[in-house]
């Protein structure tokens, strides 16, 4: 096992399998069939060129395709002489395909005297103007390039900077200033340098040296280096875990700086299973500039908080006035004045988006989502962006995926922010993946955007979609659950049958302003979900006759792993949390501390804290989630699962940020939850007692009136305190007769 404080790494080079670029011909080794893949390939990558350029120019564009198509079928037929000619047309005009064209035909010596000199010129032109490479052909053209790959890129000094000293906004209060820069080239991205952004919201100051071949290496605290290229635009990491994921240090709690959401628990250890291996982002890719100096790196502030941000969502945003390191919000809350600056509120009112702002958000969506998306398996994009990357596979969904990386890409606020809803909530959408900064805008601003629904100016096709997605679905199936239980339950938390307390469990949020206050001896014990489990606890205590505790999580729809582990602690004694960190493929295990007695020391006293109980979970298919997690590892410690499998969520929430401020939640590939035996849990739980259901006819004509063809179970008979009761009795009577006698 290597602890986030070991400092054993492996230096692996990054490899990929070599390839033929994408141009048809006879003296490559390929079979009929791969010819036409590969003129498949080709025609993909010119649409892809042209699909988001403007209608004045459209006309062109057209000729250009056709010269392009007569050039590929005569360079297949072998009239090498007549394809140059149009290649070198279609050059002239400015066009990457036919440039790389041409490198292929230098390089092959198809038409042209072979030259490796004129195929590397090429080549290079293409990339410089715009040419976007296929896996395939970007390995080929990695091994032809070598370190000249990539569009030619200046160092930081060919670029003039302005430099702005900005306030950072923490819960609510002005928390300092950071100084942004604003390249020429890209005039209103706010820049902030890596080590200046490190010390701030990690409190770890990063050092920094200038390297002989022109690339930086920082290093953090316990020597984890990161290696900065500015000019192929690359950041490469020995170890990522060891240099971004460290919790932060226990004395940071003072200066509010936290590593889980309260006060009741600390992560004490982080152990991944074997030895890191190297992680390279390639920004380049995402047209994302890198620039360096001897003091810091620098990239757009968006950018470093998606790399940056940590398994206790802590990131930052700039809104076009101030900076603000947040958190996420579990109770949907947001920062006031976020979204009320005056570059929003302009663009609320009908001003255009900046070219370069509108850029760079696109690019950051691609970069988090083709590095950090988790890929839980619900989601209906998902599968061809863990092949594509999500820049194509936006264009797999033809009209459809050319229409939305334009809106992605608008001028138009509204259209940005609908085109975010559609992408995260319904392509990509999985429970934890979503958009909700589009409404958050709506109630800062009193509706400045058109809105369907509440939501910004989306089509009906979108609306339709929306009620027939997994996320809509699972809300229609936890408002029935919860009406089924009201109307024989109310409102109880806490309930008794017999020998058997059951205790309700709706999510694991922590009201952490409520702990906050407790803790400071300024208000009462908190009655969120940990207090409700604890109160609960402490009624079955009080009560000689409790045998049992149930934990109803029939309605339970995730929240903190804090709060999880916390009543996982006194209940069944488990402190560990497993997992597995996809962009590295480590296992890895967090061990946690809880205050158990609320005393606001961690100490031996906390270990006497338990509550000895015959244990349950009532669990219904919408469990979501720690809701999912939760009877996983309770069954492991020898809890009874009663109902129905839950419904996954095992991918903790990563957040996401553009460049103007808007931020989202997705389900992370850091952070993938599995159970003790690093098995993956997104496929829900195994009960160990089930209890069927029957379809619930009530509520059949409100779904036709939606357009959803489903049916919604019945729950009634889990809600029955009585027959709980005997499930419990039952069960852990029979577990008695089958021990050995002592």
């Amino acid at each position: 096992m290597q602890s986030y404080i070991d400092d054993a790494a492996i230096t692996q080079k990054n490899q990929a399998d070599t390839a033929n670029m994408g141009i048809p011909a006879e003296h490559t080794v390929m079979k009929t069939g791969e010819k036409e893949e590969i003129m498949k390939r080709i025609t993909f990558l010119f649409v892809l060129c042209f699909t988001l350029t403007t209608v004045s120019v459209f006309a062109g564009e057209t000729e250009l395709s056709s010269i392009i198509e007569q050039a590929k079928e005569l360079l297949a037929s072998e009239d090498y002489d007549a394809a140059i000619q149009l290649f070198q047309e279609a050059a002239s005009q400015g066009d990457p395909v036919a440039q790389n064209a041409l490198g292929y035909c230098y390089e092959k010596g198809l038409g042209v005297e072979q030259s490796d000199e004129e195929a590397l010129r090429y080549y290079q032109q293409a990339l410089d103007i715009g040419y976007e490479p296929d896996e395939e052909d970007k390995v080929r053209l990695k091994e032809v390039l070598g370190e000249g790959y990539g569009p030619a890129q200046e160092s930081s000094a060919d670029h003039a900077f302005t430099e702005k000293s900005v306030t950072v906004i923490k819960d609510g209060e002005d928390a300092g200033e950071l100084t942004l820069r604003f390249y020429d080239v890209t005039p209103n991205v706010p820049y902030i340098g890596m080590n200046e952004y490190s010390t701030y919201m990690k409190q770890m100051p990063l050092s920094i040296r200038e390297n002989s071949d022109g690339s930086y290496t920082l290093a953090n605290g316990i020597g984890e280096e990161l290696l900065c290229d500015p000019d192929a635009g690359t950041i490469t990491v020995t170890d990522w875990n060891g240099f971004f994921d460290l919790p932060l240090p226990l004395e940071n709690e003072a200066k509010g700086w936290k590593d889980t959401a309260t006060r009741f628990i600390r992560i004490a250890d982080v152990e991944f299973e074997k030895a890191a291996v190297p992680v390279t982002l390639d920004f380049s890719k995402y047209a994302i500039r890198i620039y360096a100096d001897e003091n810091d790196i620098y990239l757009p502030v968006s950018t470093l908080s998606n790399i940056m941000t940590d398994i206790a969502t802590n990131y930052m945003v700039y809104n076009g006035e101030n900076l603000y390191a947040l958190r996420i919000s579990l109770d949907g809350s947001v920062q006031e004045g976020l979204y009320q600056s005056e570059t929003l509120k302009a663009e609320l009112e009908g001003q255009e988006r900046p070219e370069d702002i509108a850029a760079q958000s696109y690019a950051d969506l691609c970069l988090a989502i083709d590095y950090f998306y988790g890929h839980p398996g619900k989601a209906p994009l998902e599968e061809t962006v863990a092949e594509l990357g999500l820049d194509a596979a936006l264009d797999s969904l033809g009209k459809r995926g050319e229409k939305l990386k334009a809106k992605l890409q608008s001028a138009d606020l509204s259209e940005y922010l609908s085109a975010m809803y559609e992408v995260l909530m319904n392509e990509l959408g999985d429970g934890h993946t979503l958009f909700s900064s589009g409404a958050a805008v709506l109630l800062e601003n009193e509706g400045s955007v058109d809105t369907v629904f509440g939501i910004p100016r989306l089509s009906l096709d979108f609306t339709a979609d929306l009620l027939k997605s997994p996320v809509y679905m699972k809300q229609v199936l936890h408002e029935q659950i919860t009406i089924q239980r009201q109307s024989l339950w109310g409102y109880d938390t806490y309930r008794e049958s017999g020998n058997t307390a059951i205790i309700r469990l709706d999510s694991f949020m922590p009201d952490e302003e409520a702990w906050d206050l407790y803790y400071r001896g300024e208000g009462d014990f908190p009655q969120d979900s940990l207090g409700i489990v604890i109160s609960g606890l402490r009624r079955a205590s009080e009560n000689p006759e409790i045998e049992n505790v149930i934990f109803d999580l029939s309605c339970n729809s995730g929240g903190s792993p804090d709060v999880m582990m916390a009543i996982l602690e006194v209940t069944v004694g488990q402190t560990q949390l497993y997992g597995i960190h996809k962009l590295t493929d480590r296992k890895m295990t967090f061990t946690f501390e809880a205050d158990t007695n609320f005393d606001g020391v961690y100490d031996e006293k906390d270990k006497e804290v338990n509550y000895d109980f015959n244990y349950g979970v009532l669990v219904t298919r919408h469990a979501f989630s720690c809701g999912n997690l939760f009877p996983i590892i309770a069954q492991e410690a020898g809890a009874v699962l009663i109902g129905e499998p839950s419904s996954g969520g095992s991918c903790c929430i990563q957040i996401g940020t553009d460049a103007e401020g808007f931020s989202y939640a997705m389900s992370s590939a850091q952070w993938k939850l599995t159970d003790s035996n690093g098995a993956d849990v997104e496929g829900g739980c195994s009960v160990d007692i089930p209890i069927e259901t029957i379809p619930d006819k009530k509520f059949d004509s409100l779904l036709g009136l939606l357009g959803v063809d489903e049916d919604l179970p019945d729950f009634e008979k889990y809600f029955d305190d009585a027959y709980l009761a005997q499930l419990m009795n039952d069960y852990f009577q029979d577990e008695q007769e089958v021990l050995p006698a002592a």
